[in-house]
Formats: C-alpha cells, sequence, structure tokens
C-alpha cells in the first residue's frame, strides 16, 4: 500500500494563486491532467514519481488544522523561498531527528515541512 496523492481545496477561481506556491516555492513539478474524468479547474503536482499533490476548487470551508508533510531535500533552501515570498512559518520541535515547521499556502492550507535527516534520511 502507498499513498496516491492529497488534495488541497482553494475556492473556485483561485488555483492561480497558489500554482506557484507550489511550483516555485515548494519545487513541485505541474503535471498536466487528465482530459476526462476530472474536474479541469485545479492542478495536479508530482511530489514524487509516483505521489502527488491534488489542487481542487471547491466552496467551503477548510480545518485550519488539515495539513500534509512533504520531506525536503534542502530544508535551508526552502526555507529561504518561504521567506522570499513572505510565507508564513511556524517553527515546530525536531521529530524523527531533523527540524520541522509549518507554512501556508497562499489560500491558507497547512502545510508541515520536514527535514530530510534522521529517521528521514
Amino acid at each position: 500500500m502507498r499513498l496516491h496523492h492529497v488534495n488541497v481545496v482553494v475556492p473556485p477561481g483561485r488555483t492561480g494563486g497558489v500554482v506557484g506556491f507550489y511550483g516555485d516555492v515548494l519545487g513541485l513539478r505541474q503535471v498536466t491532467k487528465p482530459a476526462e474524468g476530472v474536474a479541469q479547474t485545479g492542478a495536479w503536482f508530482d511530489i514524487d514519481e509516483r505521489t502527488q499533490v491534488h489542487i481542487s476548487e471547491r466552496d467551503g470551508d477548510r480545518h485550519p488544522q488539515a495539513h500534509f508533510g512533504l520531506v525536503v531535500d534542502d530544508f535551508e533552501e526552502t526555507m529561504r523561498r518561504l521567506a522570499d515570498v513572505g510565507a508564513p512559518w511556524e517553527d515546530q520541535a525536531d521529530i524523527f531527528g531533523g527540524r520541522r515547521g509549518f507554512t501556508r499556502d497562499p489560500e491558507g492550507n497547512r502545510v508541515e515541512i520536514l527535514e530530510r535527516a534522521g529517521e528521514l534520511a
């Protein structure tokens, strides 16, 4: 068993405001969505060759603590890119032998960033 994707929700018409965050800031690669069987709004990104983040446009509130975690190869570079775009940062206690914290995309979705170190190396 493995995780295929996580889904992040943004308000209708607001995908464009988060594409740069997931692509340029977090370093994920945007991929083409299937032409049929899925909504044509939103966007999909590869985390690696087998795991994705899907952005879906939907009305309604999001739970403020809902999140997913990304293990990043270069924690310092990721922190720099987050700071460059003014993304919020909530430092957290180290876990698994590495640093971590929370940020939010431009629509307020929470993302945990974990350093590839210790047990996550």
